[in-house]
């Protein structure tokens, strides 16, 4: 019985592995670059360090400062910027962070309009090949079924592949230890 369940394991661990390697392979590659990820991005424009020091006073309305972000957004690239998909606003550093489509970033300081920095972040592209959220991009699937299905799909195949592999190491030092004991009671 013990066999049979062992050469099982090894058959269902080795069809799994090489059914999902290339997912895997995806996965592994893709969550070291966003490691990494401040590696992968590109300076469009930055202004030197003479932003505003005294973060405590009166902020521009929101819709100038988004105004100025996509202005100098189109001036730095000649992209038609349109409207920010999401602002970060940074209290403590004052600056607001407007997110263009194709992850174009622009921070503005908030007292003064002042554009301080463009640039092009590819983080959210990596993260959406990690987990799998770029097919529902391709679909225009709002919902994120394929992300919930790739996920759940990779998850399970790796806690399978955990536990058929810790067992199909386990297994055998049972077996020789068994063995093993068996030789010095019979001597």
């Amino acid at each position: 019985m013990a066999q049979s369940l062992l050469a099982g394991s090894r058959i269902w661990h080795r069809r799994v592995s090489s059914l999902l390697f290339v997912f895997f392979l995806l996965v592994c590659l893709t969550g070291l670059m966003l490691g990494w990820k401040s590696m992968f991005s590109t300076r469009v424009f930055e202004l030197p360090k003479q932003a505003t020091k005294d973060h405590s006073g009166q902020w521009l309305p929101l819709d100038s400062l988004a105004t100025a972000a996509a202005r100098a957004l189109e001036q730095h690239t000649g992209i038609k910027a349109g409207h920010a998909r999401r602002a970060d606003l940074r209290l403590s550093g004052g600056y607001i962070e407007f997110m263009f489509d194709r992850g174009y970033y622009v921070r503005v300081d908030g007292s003064n309009g002042l554009v301080t920095l463009i640039e092009r972040r590819y983080g959210e592209w990596i993260q959406d090949i990690h987990d799998g959220a770029i097919v529902d991009n391709w679909l225009g699937d709002k919902a994120g079924a394929a992300k919930k299905i790739y996920s759940s799909v990779i998850g399970v195949a790796l806690l399978f592949l955990t536990l058929t592999g810790i067992y199909l190491w386990y297994k055998p030092v049972l077996i020789k230890r068994r063995a093993a004991r068996t030789r010095a009671t019979t001597f």
